[in-house]
């Protein structure tokens, strides 16, 4: 891969402009930074969030969006019931949260049920923040940069597959910063360009999501942009999700829609289509403080 100097194109996170196309898979080309290895897409959808309407947590599409939300709702308070309790520990209680892109509200509903004295979800989605309204939820619908919270609100904040649907993700998390309290807590799960799932797919990695994933961070990245942004204490670990074994299959579907489909309708039938285990997908998760 050679670089070149292009003037009318920046990295997100470092601002050079020595870069790199490549392309990640056919039709779908991005831009990898030669000074910190950020890569991003070069050419991003005028409206991003516009995409995430209705169809986005209903479809039939086993890459993009979700194949069924709400099929997964059980298997997804799993694993937000376990990161909140990490978080809990990592913060000495629980206090005050944002989830930022807090889609039809399972985290918010598993921080309530484990009594966290106040949490707040934050959603570009008209369709999931009506959702999450209806449930008794307390949601705004909006972006951070839009939405306004006083200074020093937050114990934690998080950003659960969303860093990498924000086209400036280092003016974001300084924002984040602000709204945080002294020693407060900010929680990313993101995708791992650099992970073993991205090296031994290649082109077939599952997160290569044209028009909806604008960034794709490394641990080395996300570390670098948590620094930038004045954030202390950072640390990334590979992270994993509690799947179910119709939700792995479904996305396989992506690779034999024909044969995977078949399993799914065979699990269905013996009873195993609900059975749940941890498993990692080519994830990390980023934690980091606010200074004193």
């Amino acid at each position: 891969m050679s670089f070149k100097i292009n003037k009318k194109l920046y990295c997100p996170l470092c601002k050079r402009t020595r870069v790199a196309k490549f392309w990640a898979m056919p039709g779908y080309k991005l831009a990898r930074c030669s000074s910190c290895g950020m890569v991003w897409d070069p050419f991003p959808p005028v409206n991003a969030f516009s995409r995430y309407d209705r169809n986005y947590f209903i479809n039939e599409n086993p890459k993009g969006g979700y194949a069924n939300y709400f099929e997964g709702m059980k298997i997804n308070k799993k694993t937000f019931y376990q990161r909140l309790l990490r978080i809990e520990k990592r913060i000495g209680g629980k206090g005050r949260l944002l989830d930022v892109g807090c889609a039809l509200g399972d985290c918010l509903s598993e921080a309530k049920i484990l009594g966290w004295t106040d949490v707040v979800g934050l959603e570009v989605s008209s369709f999931a923040f009506q959702f999450a309204k209806r449930r008794g939820l307390k949601v705004k619908l909006g972006t951070l940069s839009k939405t306004f919270f006083k200074p020093n609100t937050f114990d934690a904040v998080l950003y659960q597959d969303v860093v990498e649907h924000i086209k400036d993700p280092l003016n974001e998390l300084i924002k984040v910063k602000k709204v945080l309290k002294p020693r407060g807590l900010v929680f990313l799960v993101t995708p791992d360009i650099e992970g073993l799932w991205s090296k031994l797919l290649g082109r077939f990695w599952y997160h290569y999501k044209p028009g909806e994933h604008l960034n794709y961070f490394s641990q080395k990245t996300i570390k670098s942009v948590l620094k930038k942004s004045g954030f202390v204490n950072i640390k990334t670990q590979e992270t994993f999700h509690v799947l179910s074994v119709e939700y792995v299959l479904n996305r396989l579907r992506f690779y034999s829609p024909s044969f995977f489909g078949f399993l799914i309708k065979l699990a269905k039938k013996i009873g195993i289509s609900n059975l749940a285990f941890r498993g990692y997908i080519g994830e990390f998760e980023a934690w980091a403080q606010k200074p004193d």
